[in-house]
C-alpha cells in the first residue's frame, strides 16, 4: 500500500471514530495526521484554513449532522504518491446521506496537507446496501 493510500486510509477510520466518538477518543489524532498548515475545502468553500482549526469544524459538523457513518467506496492514489481520490458515503443521523468525493493531498506522505471535497445530499434510499 502506497503512502498515501495508506493516509486515505487513516482518514477514513478516523472519519468514522469522529462521527461515533466523543472528542476525547479522537482528537489527538489530529496532529497525528494533518499537517499543521492543512486546508479543508468542501464544494469551493474554505472550511478549515489551519490544522488547528479542524477539531472546531468537526465539532460543528456533529452539532448539525448527528452522529454519522461512512461506507467507503474507494480509495485510489495518484501515481505520484502524493494524492487520492476517495469516494464514500456519509450517514447521519440528523441531515441524511451524503455522496462524497475527497482528493487528498500529501506533499511527505506523513501528514494531510490539504483536502478538497465534493459532495450532494442523496435521496434517503440511495445509500442503502
Amino acid at each position: 500500500m502506497t503512502c498515501i493510500s495508506r493516509l486515505g486510509h487513516q482518514y477514513n477510520a478516523l472519519q468514522m471514530r469522529m462521527g461515533q466518538e466523543d472528542q476525547q477518543g479522537w482528537q489527538n489524532e489530529i496532529p497525528l495526521l494533518f499537517s499543521p498548515t492543512f486546508k479543508k475545502i468542501a464544494n469551493g468553500e474554505v472550511l478549515v484554513e489551519k490544522g488547528s482549526d479542524l477539531l472546531p469544524q468537526i465539532d460543528q459538523c456533529r452539532a448539525l449532522a448527528g452522529p454519522w457513518t461512512i461506507q467507503v467506496k474507494a480509495v485510489t492514489p495518484a501515481k505520484n504518491n502524493k494524492s487520492c481520490t476517495i469516494r464514500y458515503v456519509l450517514c447521519s443521523q440528523k441531515a441524511g446521506d451524503f455522496d462524497v468525493i475527497a482528493l487528498l493531498d500529501s506533499a511527505d506522505g506523513r501528514y494531510i496537507d490539504q483536502i478538497d471535497e465534493v459532495y450532494y445530499h442523496l435521496p434517503s434510499s440511495a445509500a442503502q446496501p
